[in-house]
């Protein structure tokens, strides 16, 4: 179950990280 479960949290958490970059970019462009 765990090993189907961690490339999911791992896509999330890279997903998360890419919209988290892009807001920071952004906000310094603004």
């Amino acid at each position: 179950m765990s090993f189907l479960l961690f490339p999911l949290l791992l896509g999330a958490v890279f997903v998360l990280a890419i919209g988290l970059f892009f807001t920071l970019r952004a906000v310094k462009l603004i």
